[in-house]
């Protein structure tokens, strides 16, 4: 079981190089719960995902390189949970070098249509002053 959910997310990273929306999308059920870095604070629903996706994907000129970091994945029966770091690189359209680490957590269910993220919460931790913690 973790083996699988271990190889959904590492997935992510081509696809996400790749700018490949529905690949990410797929991955989603219908009725997600998403808590992002960026807002709104809670959305809901895989359409929300693949907007946002688009959005994400059409704010850089570059490919976006996603490295994940100190993946770990637990599951038993039909629920799992992962949580991990991700550092995102790249350039933005207006000339902006990216280079950040976001923390992720992803809750997972297993139905007929196999594993789907059912929860994300992805967050950039922050000083009390407002700026990036390193």
């Amino acid at each position: 079981m973790t083996a699988a959910l271990t190889t959904l997310v590492e997935s992510r990273t081509g696809a996400v190089a790749a700018k490949d929306v529905e690949t990410l999308v797929a991955q989603y059920a219908e009725d997600v719960t998403l808590f992002d870095a960026l807002g709104p604070l809670r959305d809901t629903g895989r359409d929300v995902e693949r907007n946002r996706l688009r959005e994400w994907f059409g704010g850089y000129r570059s490919t976006i390189d996603l490295t994940i970091k100190d993946l770990q994945v637990v599951a038993d029966g039909d629920v799992g949970f992962a949580h991990y770091l991700f550092r995102v690189r790249g350039t933005m359209t207006d000339g902006t070098e990216v280079d950040m680490w976001v923390r992720a957590t992803v809750g997972f269910r297993r139905g007929e249509d196999g594993w789907k993220i059912v929860h994300e919460h992805s967050s950039v931790p922050f000083t009390p002053s407002g700026t990036a913690a390193g």
